[in-house]
């Protein structure tokens, strides 16, 4: 199932934010494009919130394409992330844009919400001991 949402900016330069979703049984990857500010990032965060539901096992969000993270958008990745864990969910970034790296390791992400180079890389690395299924 494909799934594109799109917010409403504030500039002309990047009026919005587009979130787009390809789900599979065994996880789901959201990727965004635009930029997450302050305008855009209560919605974006509604429907990354939407996108979580209870027995999921992984959701990806691939940042390759967004081109701008402030404070708010941080804030909002933060709060879907608090909701993934609840849940049981390995939420994880791919691909984020060297500047938006260099916010998100100021923003010490790094020491819980994993962080890969690439999409597959995110994809083929293991779910951690708690969310694997368990034996039978």
């Amino acid at each position: 199932m494909n799934t594109t949402y799109t917010t409403q900016g504030h500039t002309d330069i990047h009026p919005r934010v587009v979130l787009s979703v390809v789900r599979r049984p065994s996880f789901t990857v959201a990727a965004l494009q635009g930029d997450l500010d302050l305008v855009t990032a209560p919605a974006l965060r509604d429907g990354l919130l939407a996108l979580l539901h209870p027995g999921q096992r992984m959701l990806v969000l691939d940042l390759s394409q967004l081109w701008f993270c402030d404070a708010a958008g941080i804030s909002a990745l933060i709060s879907v992330w608090h909701r993934a864990l609840a849940l049981g969910v390995s939420m994880r970034l791919a691909s984020p844009r060297s500047h938006v790296a260099r916010i998100l390791v100021d923003a010490v992400l790094e020491h819980g919400l994993r962080t890969y180079s690439t999409l597959p890389r995110a994809l083929q690395q293991p779910l951690p001991p708690a969310l694997e299924p368990a034996a039978v």
